[in-house]
């Protein structure tokens, strides 16, 4: 699973700092995401997005 950590944290012996993105099994991840250490990532364009957070906030019209 594709975490992004919201905190410093050591993982593997390596510290990562917050907004760092990581992929970890989802087991270890589950249970970052439980202490509040990190979240889970979703690619953008994904069903789960709404599409009006794919669009550009500046949008024109044709004349404009």
């Amino acid at each position: 699973m594709l975490l992004e950590f919201l905190q410093p944290h050591t993982h593997a012996g390596v510290l990562y700092a917050p907004g760092t993105a990581l992929e970890i099994p989802d087991a270890t991840a589950r249970w970052l995401i439980d202490r509040g250490v990190a979240r889970p990532v979703v690619p953008s364009g994904t069903p789960d997005t709404p599409a009006s957070e794919n669009k550009s906030s500046t949008l024109s019209r044709k004349g404009d």
